[in-house]
C-alpha cells in the first residue's frame, strides 16, 4: 500500500508483445503504403530487432501485415487501418487473456472454486474491457492528420 492506504496493483497488464505490436502497427500506418523494415521500426522505438521480428511474423501470419521479400523488401499493413480492431491485436498477441487461473498454475486448482464468484466477476470485467476496445481501430490512433504528423516527428522522421 502507498501512503494514502491505497493498494497499488495493476489490474490488467498487456504483455510486451502486444505493446510492441501496437507500436509496429502505428509506425506502419503513419507510413501509408511504403514498405517499412523491422530494423527501422526497432531503431525508431529503441526496441529489440529480435522481438520485433517475431511479432512481425505473427502479424503477417494473422493477415494484419503483408510482406515483400528481397533487397527492397519490407512490410506494410495488409488492410486499411479502419479494419484493424484494437481488440483483435490483443487477442492475437495475448496467449492467455484470463485475469486469474482458478484451475491450475502455481497454486493448483483453487479450493473455493465451486463456491467462488470472483471468476465470474473478473470474466465480466474482461468482457467490458474488450467491449471498449471493440469500438476502436488502428485508424482511431493515427487518422487525425495532426496526430499522424506528430507521430512521424516523434519517430524522428520530419
Amino acid at each position: 500500500m502507498d501512503k494514502s492506504g491505497i493498494l497499488n496493483t495493476t489490474i490488467m497488464k498487456l504483455n510486451s508483445a502486444t505493446d510492441f505490436s501496437f507500436r509496429f502497427l502505428i509506425y506502419a500506418s503513419v507510413h501509408g503504403d511504403r514498405l517499412v523494415t523491422v530494423a527501422e521500426v526497432a531503431e525508431a522505438y529503441g526496441l529489440s530487432h529480435h522481438h520485433l521480428s517475431k511479432i512481425c511474423k505473427t502479424l503477417i501470419k494473422e493477415g494484419i501485415l503483408e510482406a515483400k521479400r528481397g533487397r527492397d523488401g519490407g512490410v506494410k499493413l495488409a488492410m486499411a487501418p479502419e479494419e484493424i480492431g484494437l481488440s483483435r491485436i490483443i487477442q492475437i498477441m495475448e496467449p492467455d487473456p484470463a485475469l486469474v487461473n482458478c484451475t491450475g498454475g502455481i497454486g493448483g486448482q483453487c479450493k473455493i472454486l465451486p463456491a467462488c464468484k470472483l471468476k465470474g466477476v473478473l470474466a465480466e470485467a474482461r468482457r467490458a474491457f474488450f467491449d471498449v476496445l471493440d469500438k476502436y481501430t488502428l485508424a482511431d490512433l493515427v487518422a487525425e492528420p495532426a496526430i499522424a504528423k506528430k507521430l512521424v516527428a516523434l519517430l524522428g522522421e520530419d
